[in-house]
């Protein structure tokens, strides 16, 4: 069972991916406009806060915490979810998360069940596994 997420299993190797986009030209002038309207708005939007660095570090700071104590928030998730009549499902990777929900679909198939687009269902494939 792979560790990557989606595709990535199946993806070429970062450095040979990163040379091949390097070559498409359209790619990189897409890439550099976006990017450049991106900044933009970021500095217009920094210009508008007083203390644009102390809520930058104090952010970090909030991301580097939750990120050391990752295993503590998502137990007191599932705790709080569990408690509230919830189910919460741990999968390894990838493949088995798509397994859990496929599950689950099947265990209603007498029911309406309705999927939405998240970045995580793009990256697991689960689109592509439910059409199967």
């Amino acid at each position: 069972m792979s560790n990557q997420v989606g595709s990535a299993a199946t993806a070429p190797p970062f450095p040979k991916a990163a040379h091949d986009a390097l070559d498409d030209s359209q790619l990189r002038r897409n890439v550099r406009n976006a990017t450049g309207i991106i900044q933009a708005k970021r500095d217009n939007m920094a210009a508008e806060m007083p203390d644009w660095e102390g809520l930058r570090s104090a952010g970090h700071a909030m991301k580097a915490h939750t990120l050391k104590y990752l295993d503590l928030y998502l137990e007191q998730f599932e705790s709080n979810v569990t408690a509230r009549g919830g189910k919460v499902h741990w999968a390894r990777d990838a493949d088995e998360a798509n397994r859990i929900i496929g599950g689950i679909v099947r265990e209603r198939a007498d029911a309406e069940v309705m999927k939405v687009k998240t970045m995580t269902s793009n990256e697991t494939g689960l689109n592509a596994y439910l059409e199967e």
